[in-house]
């Protein structure tokens, strides 16, 4: 689940806050809660700041977040890594010196046997990844063709390969979260009376 809106800009004073640099790609994020729980989406507020010489695009719907046990990390995932299915992925390009913010949601499927052990494998951490399109000249006429038309454009098979050749993930530092056993919205009392 995801969804995008332009933000006013990440708060650089908040401790949520997360930074990623590959290259000239630098990316600021912050987290908007800093309690999890079964079912709740983690917000996050991103700024991607393009300081090389060509524009960048960055596949601002698309958001998806994985929890691995073992590390008790939940990955959130922003942008488009491999493109989905048979329509290009809406595309935000940035051009270089420009920096622009965004708001996107994601939720990870996490399911703890005995949350309430003190050895339960619970989310303690949360990374988030911003991959970010470099070489747009492949994509031009789509990208064009994007921004006349309401419906996606189909991205050509033949395309698929230079997409993923063309994309690079920038990892930003790990923030530590809290884990609650309470669903969002739902009261001790009405999780036990059968609610």
């Amino acid at each position: 689940m995801s969804s995008t809106a332009r933000a006013a800009g990440v708060n650089f004073k908040d401790p949520r806050r997360a930074l990623g640099r590959e290259d000239d790609i630098r990316v600021d994020a912050q987290m908007l809660q800093e309690t999890l729980s079964p079912g709740s989406p983690i917000s996050v507020t991103y700024q991607v700041e393009n300081l090389t010489g060509a524009p960048i695009a960055i596949a601002d719907k698309v958001a998806d977040a994985t929890f691995d046990a073992d590390s008790q990390t939940i990955t959130v995932s922003i942008g488009a890594e491999i493109p989905e299915g048979t329509a290009m992925p809406h595309l935000t390009v940035i051009s270089p010196g420009q920096t622009h913010a965004f708001r996107i949601g994601a939720s990870a499927q996490v399911t703890v046997a005995n949350a309430k052990s003190p050895w339960a494998h619970v989310p303690r951490f949360v990374q988030i990844t911003v991959n970010v399109l470099r070489d747009l000249k492949p994509f031009a006429n789509l990208i064009a063709q994007q921004m006349k038309s309401a419906s996606a454009p189909p991205l050509p098979n033949s395309l698929f390969d230079t997409w993923v050749a063309s994309v690079s993930s920038v990892e930003l530092n790990v923030l530590p979260v809290r884990w609650s056993n309470e669903r969002q919205g739902v009261t001790a009392e009405m999780s036990h009376s059968g609610f």
